[in-house]
Formats: C-alpha cells, structure tokens, sequence
C-alpha cells in the first residue's frame, strides 16, 4: 500500500481454469451517469457520499469448481483437498459473481436499475429518488441520509465499508467545494492548484 504496508489474499490463478461458456461481462457506471447523479444531488439538495466495499468479490459465491490440494504449510490437513465456494480474485468469473451478488442486494434495498445506465440504482422515495453508482466495489451514494444506506450495508448485508463519507475524491478526481459553495472537480492534485 502507498503507507508501507502490505496486505495479503489468496488469489486464483485464472489464467490455468477453462474459459467459460457464459458471459462474463461485469458492468461499471460511466463517468457521465456519475456526473448526472451528483447533478441531481446538487439541484436537489441531497448528499453524495463515496464509500469502498472491502474484499468484494470475496462475498460472492463462485460457480466454477476450484480446488486446492493443502500443502505443508496446512499442518495435519496436508494433502487434503479443499474445494473454493468464494469468487476469489483471479477467477474469470469473480466480476460477474461480485455484480450480480451486489445487484440482489440493491433489489433486496427496494432499488431499481436505471434503463439507460444499468449501473445506476435509483429507489423512490415520494418526493425524492435517492442513487446509488456501481463502479465495480466503488459506490457513490445520493441521498438526504447516506449514512441510513452505508449503515444498511453494514449492519443488514454484512458488507465491510471502507472510506465511507462525504465525496472527496472519485473515479481519478478530487472533488471539493469552492468559496462560494459550489461543488468543483477535478484532475487528482489539481485541485490545489485551482483554489484561489
């Protein structure tokens, strides 16, 4: 990590399993949907937080069969054979495993996805809709109580949130308010620059 330390994970060495039959494609937001849900974040007063689901493709299940023989290093277990029931990172189908676990989940919320960004959830709420964006663990979250939603994840789904509050930095970009109020973007290490 960019602090010095290290962090480890078992990892699939997909490139030795079969190519699969079915599709694997996982969709991500566009930059452009990300933009239209702070729009609308910013003409209608709600909050826009970020937050990092941890570890994701780790709370999906795989359907591929993988296994492994233990070696030495298992103790008493060596040479036992354990089959993987997670999508690890590495599997050609972990992505599409991690969408469509995550995708339950925001059904599951009462939210919807949106027809012409499949990777925007929106949820109607009466008199306000609230957004989330998917970019594949990365989630933007607009609503007038983000925090409801980031604890939902928590505490009902058991998912592990990392950076979770208000939106500073997303998708490569700063985001930051200037003097007057008014939400700005930009470039990573730019923004410093474009403040008075």
């Amino acid at each position: 990590k960019h602090d010095g330390r290290y962090k480890s994970r078992v990892v699939a060495g997909g490139h030795l399993t079969d190519t699969p039959v079915e599709s694997v494609y996982s969709g991500v937001v566009s930059l452009r949907g990300v933009r239209i849900i702070i729009f609308l974040a910013e003409l209608n007063d709600l909050e826009t937080w970020q937050t990092d689901v941890g570890n994701a493709y780790l709370e999906a299940f795989t359907k591929e069969k993988v296994y492994v023989i233990a070696g030495p290093e298992f103790g008493s277990l060596h040479g036992h054979i354990f089959v993987i029931v997670r999508a690890l990172y590495g599997l050609k189908t972990s992505g599409l495993r991690w969408h469509e676990r995550f995708a339950d989940v925001l059904r599951d919320m009462g939210f919807i996805s949106c027809p012409a960004e499949p990777d925007i959830w929106m949820k109607d709420c009466g008199d306000h809709y609230e957004y989330i964006a998917v970019y594949c663990d990365d989630l933007t979250i607009v609503s007038r109580d983000p925090k409801a939603i980031a604890d939902a994840l928590v505490d009902t789904y058991d998912f592990k949130l990392k950076g979770t509050g208000p939106l500073k930095f997303l998708l490569g970009c700063d985001y930051f308010r200037d003097d007057d109020g008014v939400l700005c973007f930009a470039e990573l290490n730019c923004s410093q620059s474009l403040l008075p």
